[in-house]
């Protein structure tokens, strides 16, 4: 039996559709790299649902102070500093340490990589660069 695919012109054949399943699977598997000022490379990914809900868990009592929960919440995107694997802190004392580990270089580098992770930020590249 032979198969037929019609398409309309200018359209795309059903097998190069992104469906949107492929697209959260895309965006789950994300992760970009940043620099600190120290040189240190930190690359950040998107935690998984069930890593949110225990990274709050782990924050106890200090979840419902929102400067506190907004300060420490980039934290749980490290996924590794200098190619040492950072697992998700599980306990308000993993999460103290990571946070005193990246100091306010890394904090600083974590928070402006987590809005290029999640698309807050627009990223400019130099096009002569990516042509190479």
């Amino acid at each position: 039996m032979t198969t037929l695919n019609v398409t309309q012109s200018g359209a795309t054949p059903q097998e190069n559709i992104e469906r949107p399943s492929d697209m959260i699977v895309k965006q789950a598997a994300k992760a970009i790299t940043v620099t600190d000022e120290q040189g240190r490379a930190i690359a950040l990914r998107l935690p998984k649902p069930l890593q949110r809900l225990r990274f709050i868990d782990a924050m106890g009592e200090s979840s419902s102070n929102a400067l506190w929960a907004g300060t420490v919440a980039p934290l749980m995107y490290v996924g590794s500093i200098d190619g040492d694997a950072v697992p998700v802190p599980a306990t308000k004392a993993q999460i103290e340490a990571l946070y005193q580990r990246l100091d306010e270089h890394g904090i600083d580098a974590v928070e402006d990589g987590v809005k290029q992770l999640l698309g807050l930020v627009k990223v400019e590249v130099d096009e002569e660069a990516a042509k190479k």
